[in-house]
């Protein structure tokens, strides 16, 4: 059905994508500041933040694991092996 904009209903404008994308981005932000302040952050939100991760994003991700495997003497088996799936 046609909006009085001319828009389809449930179609995608550039304003939507827009908002949707700056709610994805700060959603992101509170999850790798979590992650990067958490001594051992849940799986969980790792999953999380890989599932929303855009692709000019994985470098900040790829940082914060790298800094919690530099600071642990015993880094965790899970978290090389999430740096090692951003690596290729």
């Amino acid at each position: 059905m046609s909006q009085p904009d001319g828009n389809f209903r449930g179609e995608m404008t550039l304003e939507n994508a827009r908002g949707e994308l700056s709610v994805r981005e700060e959603v992101l932000d509170v999850l790798l500041e979590k992650i990067r302040s958490d001594r051992y952050p849940s799986s969980t939100m790792m999953d999380d933040v890989e599932r929303i991760l855009t692709p000019w994003r994985r470098q900040d991700y790829a940082d914060v694991l790298l800094d919690k495997v530099r600071e642990n003497r015993y880094p965790s088996r899970s978290m090389i092996q999430r740096l090692l799936r951003l690596s290729g």
